[in-house]
This record gives C-alpha cells, structure tokens and sequence, in this order.
C-alpha cells in the first residue's frame, strides 16, 4: 500500500510543489534555508533483498540560484515496517550523492506509535541528514 501514498504525493507536489514545503513545515525540523526553486521528483530503489516490490519516495529539491541547499524525501508508513524502513538510508544516500547537499526524510505516519517507531529505528547519529516522523491521521487512513 506504501507505493500507492508516496505516488499520491509525488503527483501533489508535482502539481503544487509548496505542497512539500507545507508537509515539511509540520516537522520539528530546522527551518528550510532561503531558497527560490523547487524541483520535484520520484525516486525508485529495488530493495537489496530483491524479492520485494521496488520503493517510491518523493523528493523536493530546494535550491537558491543553480546550488541545491537541501532535499527533502518524502515517505509514508502505515505502521512499523522494517524492511521499509532499512530503505530509508538508501534514498539519502542517493540524494545526497546526486544533489551533493544535506537531505531531510520526512515519514508521515498515520498514529503516535508509527511516528515513535520511526522516531526511533532511524536515530543512526549526525552524518549529515536526519529523519522526521509527522503524525498525518486524515492522510493515512485505516485500510
């Protein structure tokens, strides 16, 4: 169902990119720097495991003139999904080497324990992103 939800994104933020700066906003993040494009994107990965179906996450990218300033993925978890969330490291690092700036990963949840979840698995130290659970009830409901 995952893929369905980060599709469903990718094609708001298409059509309305502040969409992305507005999900982004809800965060406890640091502020977004000063930036004057956004380009939004898919990004696909096959999970190492192979025998899984691939991963989509959206990704706004934020750039001030011709430097990209911060990426931001976008990603949404029904409820604790390990094998998704091991993913979660492979868009960053794709982001980070195509768009050689710091990236964020926001993970819309749909309850309290979800965002705690995610909160928790992805606390993997200060290497330059972090990831930021959104507790998103009316967007992610009960299937």
């Amino acid at each position: 169902m995952f893929i369905e939800y980060n599709e469903i994104l990718a094609m708001l933020m298409e059509d309305r990119p502040e969409f992305a700066t507005e999900l982004y906003n809800w965060t406890d993040g640091p502020e977004l720097p000063e930036y004057d494009a956004i380009a939004i994107s898919r990004q696909t990965i096959v999970p190492s495991r192979g025998t899984e179906r691939f991963r989509v996450c959206a990704l706004a990218a934020y750039s001030k003139g011709e430097e990209e300033v911060v990426a931001v993925l976008f990603d949404t978890v029904l409820e604790p999904d390990a094998d998704q969330a091991e993913c979660w490291l492979q868009f960053i690092d794709n982001a980070q080497r195509a768009l050689s700036c710091m990236v964020t990963f926001v993970v819309l949840c749909r309850d309290v324990a979800t965002a705690k979840w995610a909160r928790d698995y992805s606390a993997v130290g200060d290497i330059g992103h972090y990831v930021l659970p959104v507790v998103v009830p009316s967007l992610l409901p009960n299937t």
